[in-house]
């Protein structure tokens, strides 16, 4: 099987270049590839030649081909966009260089996560599964009349099917390796002739964990559990008007996360090793760990065709997000450390466009849209002060650690000060706590335009107003005391209550653009754009009493230039760019002597690189798929103490990956064999440049393989990871802070068997 996978690969390291997303139909009816993709980025349907900004759609045809459910996986077929999951409730995306995956409820994210036009770009609730939908969009560069305020410098938007006034349907069923159960199925059809149209889907998914529990109290860690439902209805009153209601709702209930330290190992005889088993444990009263998250949703949106120029787009949406992990920071058996975090957020928003189009020359939109958010992160910090002590004080020797009941149960320094005279007992179990609140009425307008100057160039412009009244509270307390080590906290000190500040901020950002038709199949296209991460109100948990400061806001200018085109009479379609970024005030976030991520201003950056990718449609029978991206992000030389000179965190220099589709036709039933191999260069997990805490380059080998035959019955069997490398996915995390890094391993080889039902 190796062999096979190696040799298909090698074939199609041959192709020069790359594809972005593909639409696909039966292969009875249309090629195997199609290279006219339509998108919505500039809110209107569009050829992706014709868009002048760097661009890459999937469709569901794409997805089930190379079997992508998940973002993290979807990322490594699209250059300049890496996704991080350490757990649906702890996800990193990273668009060229800048990484969003700050869960502080009064921290903004980066990147502009959207589903059918509503922001989910909250990081607790970014995750959602990637099931019954037409198509992902991800647009790079900053877009804020495109994807809005969050859209610093780029924006994802998931845009999920809608109900059909013709009856259809599909069930699938599949298990595989670890235990796995998978299900997922969908209908749609009439409820009333020509008006009212209904749509039901589910997904289901189940995995035993892949890092094995040397404890019994916990189950193996980086499992799956997941269940997923949507319903939906449209409505067409009447031609000129239509409304779409959707209600999303997702529960994930995963064991722990596989936090493991590099230092001490799990037990005497077993390795420390991010990939091997592990003994991580929850202690204090606090629950088993893992994760349970619910997000539910309820989006409306309405279109009216006002006249054959002027139409109304209203799109309305509420988001509920309610989470709880328990994850173990040290990575090892010892009852030392023990976090939880409990995270709730509500938002609402609404949103109206007028779009226009003139049906000769002028094309664009005017709009206003308002969002409301709050949201709080709790989190509780459990220790046992004589194992706190050891650590601390150097008792605490890799790589074997005794129980906590091993080591002096006294506070050795106060009674080494003393002479031998005060004895103050440590406590088995202290805890402590803060909370941080965040709050954020926003009200944005916004106008963006494009202009037919002439039969071969176009050009865009587009210009937002945001004002954001802020509002940040810090919540910071000892649960059973001031510690016995400090006679305060060891994370934490404790202010006496809620503080609060709230301030009000402003800006405008704006971008511009230009096409040029160099022939009727080849587009060249240039593009500036402003982007803004909002200013940050923040106070730090471990000097509460030094009350707000406030980290201004973080500018990003951005150029790019590229092309997009057809060759080969249509049957191959490449489009690259290159960028340069320009990064003022840049937000990043450190990780504290007591463990805790706060955010701080690191000064200036840049990033500069460039892309391709392509798709060739040898023939009916046969097409290949090929990208790559190069991104060197540093900071200035000057930026900051903390990391001039160096890299930005979960950002490779180079990116790549290769695909094909075999189709054959068996009479009875079509085949179609697709192998894929995704690629990445060294990546650092902090912005230190520390090896220790860094991924070498390594490459991932898939084969999907479908049965799809003429009754409607189908049948798959995949393999990822095929050569079962072993890679982390995350190294450093909070237990960095106390000189014991721990690291999270990527997953290993999955395989598997589906079998579906078309009607």
């Amino acid at each position: 099987m190796k062999t096979l996978l190696i040799s298909s690969v090698s074939a199609l390291g041959l192709t020069v270049v790359s594809a972005p997303a593909m639409a696909q139909d039966n292969a009875d009816a249309a090629p195997l590839v199609q290279n006219t993709i339509t998108v919505t980025v500039q809110k209107r349907e569009q050829s992706l030649r014709d868009v002048p900004v760097a661009v890459t759609a999937l469709d569901q045809t794409t997805l089930d081909d190379l079997g992508l459910d998940e973002f993290d996986q979807i990322a490594r077929f699209v250059p300049g966009f890496e996704v991080q999951e350490q757990s649906p409730n702890n996800p990193g995306f990273v668009i060229r260089g800048i990484t969003s995956d700050s869960g502080e409820a009064n921290i903004e994210p980066r990147i502009a996560i959207f589903q059918d036009g509503v922001s989910i770009s909250r990081s607790r609730g970014s995750v959602v599964e990637l099931f019954d939908v037409e198509r992902v969009e991800v647009a790079k560069g900053p877009q804020p009349t495109l994807f809005g305020r969050g859209a610093l410098i780029g924006g994802v938007n998931v845009i999920q099917a809608k109900p059909e006034f013709e009856l259809s349907g599909k069930i699938a069923a599949g298990v595989g390796n670890l235990n796995e159960r998978f299900f997922e199925g969908y209908i749609t059809g009439p409820l009333v002739e020509d008006k009212l149209a209904g749509r039901l889907a589910a997904r289901i998914r189940q995995r035993d964990g892949y890092v094995e529990s040397l404890n019994p109290n916990e189950e193996d860690f980086n499992s799956q559990d997941m269940a997923a439902v949507r319903a939906s209805l449209r409505f067409e009153p009447t031609a000129d008007l239509r409304f779409d209601l959707i209600a999303n709702w997702q529960t994930d209930e995963p064991s722990g996360t596989s936090f493991k330290s590099g230092a001490f190992d799990p037990l005497p005889g077993y390795s420390s090793e991010a990939w091997e088993p592990a003994n991580l444990n929850s202690f204090g009263g606090m629950p088993p760990l893992g994760l349970e998250r619910t997000v539910t949703s309820i989006t409306a949106l309405a279109d009216w065709d006002i006249s054959e120029t002027l139409s109304l787009s209203s799109i309305t949406g509420w988001r509920d997000i309610d989470s709880v992990e328990i994850f173990d920071p040290d990575g090892f058996g010892l009852d030392l450390l023990i976090f939880g975090e409990d995270y709730q957020g509500e938002q609402f928003s609404q949103e109206f466009r007028l779009n226009f189009d003139s049906g000769d020359k002028l094309t664009g939109f005017v709009g206003a849209s308002y969002l409301d958010e709050t949201g709080s992160q709790y989190v509780p910090l459990t220790y046992d002060e004589r194992a706190a002590q050891a650590l601390l004080g150097g008792l605490l020797v890799p790589p074997n650690a005794p129980p906590a009941s091993a080591f002096p149960a006294i506070n050795l320094t106060a009674f080494a000060q003393s002479g031998g005279t005060v004895v103050i007992p440590l406590k088995p179990i202290h805890m402590e706590q803060f909370t941080n609140f965040g709050e954020t009425q926003a009200f944005d307008i916004f106008a963006d335009a494009s202009y037919q100057l002439t039969d071969r160039l176009e050009i865009s412009g587009g210009l937002r107003y945001t004002t954001e009244d802020k509002t940040s509270g810090l919540n910071v307390s000892y649960l059973n005391g001031p510690s016995a080590l400090t006679g305060a906290g060891l994370f934490v000190n404790a202010s006496g209550g809620l503080i609060e500040q709230s301030e009000t901020f402003d800006d405008v950002t704006y971008r511009l653009a230009a096409s040029f038709a160099v022939t009727d199949e080849v587009n060249l296209f240039a593009n500036f754009g402003r982007g803004r991460r909002p200013e940050v109100i923040t106070a730090s948990a471990t000097t509460p009493s030094a009350g707000f400061a406030v980290l201004d806001a973080e500018i990003v200018d951005a150029w790019e230039t590229g092309f997009k085109g057809l060759f080969l009479n249509g049957d191959l379609s490449i489009d690259g760019s290159i960028f340069y970024y320009d990064y003022s005030n840049f937000q990043t976030t450190i990780v504290t002597a007591a463990g805790l991520i706060e955010p701080v201003n690191a000064g200036d950056a840049t990033a500069k690189g460039g892309e391709i990718q392509a798709i060739w449609s040898l023939s009916d029978m046969v097409a290949l798929t090929a990208n790559y991206g190069y991104n060197k992000a540093r900071f200035d030389d000057d930026a900051s103490a903390l990391n001039p000179g160096n890299r930005l965190r979960l950002s490779p220099d180079s990116t790549a990956s290769v695909s094909a589709r075999f189709l054959f036709d068996l009479g009875f039933a079509d085949l179609k064999i697709v192998p894929s191999y995704t690629w990445q260069d060294k990546v650092y997990f902090d912005n230190t440049e520390r090896d220790l805490i860094s991924q070498d380059s390594y490459g991932l080998l898939n084969l999907n393989a479908k049965l799809d035959f003429n009754n409607g019955f189908g049948a798959e069997a995949y393999i990822s990871n095929a050569l079962d490398e072993e890679y982390l996915i995350d190294a450093g995390n909070t237990g960095d802070g106390f000189g014991i890094p721990t690291f999270i391993s990527g997953p290993p080889q999955f395989y598997g068997v589906r079998v579906s039902k078309t009607f």
